[in-house]
């Protein structure tokens, strides 16, 4: 039994360390939908059709699909909610007024805000080695998001859109925290699929102001592929390796792997895109990546 626990422990950090590598994919998949399709607009197609892929891969590996009782639907709603609606509106509205840059290094402090309220409300223990592990990631992603030039990229204080940000980082907390809450009985998949849906039916509405359903049918060949991408890899597998990551080390371990999204798209950037690579970079990727080792080191 414990070599089964010790198994699906490494399987999860597995997973948890490739999610955010495709959630890092997809900010770049972002920059070319953005440039034709609204944000609401954007988020509703992605989880229709993140929606029935999931439904799909739901039904074929549990062979039905589980009611949820009430107090499931409320911690459904709460997952949608927190990880799918208030977090894009924040982010999106963020990015109105400052740069990508900027908003990465405020989200690099989610795995310190998640440890907090994991300590207070689960009792989710954090050890030396995981304080040092949050410590060093944060440094890390910081250091890789300015190349170095923190001074200059954080002059002028907060702005609105830097509140903008904080309430992007509290609400993927609080959906870090609700997550293993929704998976008491349901399995990862399960609520994965039934919070797409949920998702769906509460960002709908939303889309209607955008008034740009139109345009979906009209995107470019580039535009496609990159909401593709977003709905299959970002909407689909890297939040669901996410779930059952959270369902086996928990919130607080499985947040500070969220320092290798911005590592990870500033890398797929140079390699994909051209973008140049310098010293803080590879200095900022080598600290992530030790300070997540760090982090999940066993007595």
């Amino acid at each position: 039994m414990g070599k089964e626990s010790a198994a699906s422990s490494k399987i999860a950090m597995v997973k948890l360390f490739f999610a955010p590598i495709l959630w890092g994919g997809g900010l770049i998949a972002g920059r070319l939908i953005s440039a034709e399709l609204p944000p609401f607009t954007t988020s509703c197609v992605r989880f229709i059709i993140a929606s029935v892929i999931m439904l799909i891969a739901l039904y074929s590996k549990e062979r039905h699909f589980i009611i949820p009782t009430k107090k499931e639907l409320f911690d459904l709603f709460l997952v949608s909610l927190t990880g799918m609606v208030l977090f894009n509106v924040f982010l999106f509205t963020s990015l109105k007024t400052i740069t990508a840059v900027r908003s990465s290094i405020l989200i690099a402090f989610t795995p310190a805000i998640v440890a907090i309220a994991a300590f207070f409300l689960f009792k989710e223990k954090i050890s030396k080695a995981m304080l040092v592990g949050i410590i060093g990631a944060i440094i890390g992603a910081i250091l890789t998001i300015t190349e170095g030039d923190f001074q200059s990229i954080m002059a002028g204080g907060l702005a609105i859109g830097d509140l903008y940000m904080l309430g992007a980082v509290a609400a993927w907390a609080a959906y870090s925290l609700v997550i293993k809450q929704s998976m008491s009985r349901l399995s990862p998949l399960a609520v994965l699929a039934y919070a797409s849906v949920m998702g769906v039916i509460i960002l709908l509405p939303l889309t209607l102001f955008e008034g740009a359903w139109g345009d979906v049918f009209h995107i470019s060949t580039n535009a496609l592929w990159a909401l593709l991408y977003l709905s299959v890899f970002s909407a689909g597998v890297a939040y669901l390796w996410y779930f059952e990551g959270i369902a086996v080390v928990g919130s607080s371990r499985a947040s500070i792997f969220l320092n290798l999204e911005p590592v990870a798209a500033i890398f797929l950037g140079i390699f994909m895109l051209g973008e140049h690579m310098n010293w803080a970079i590879g200095l900022g990727a080598v600290l992530v990546i030790g300070s997540l080792y760090i982090a999940n080191l066993k007595k």
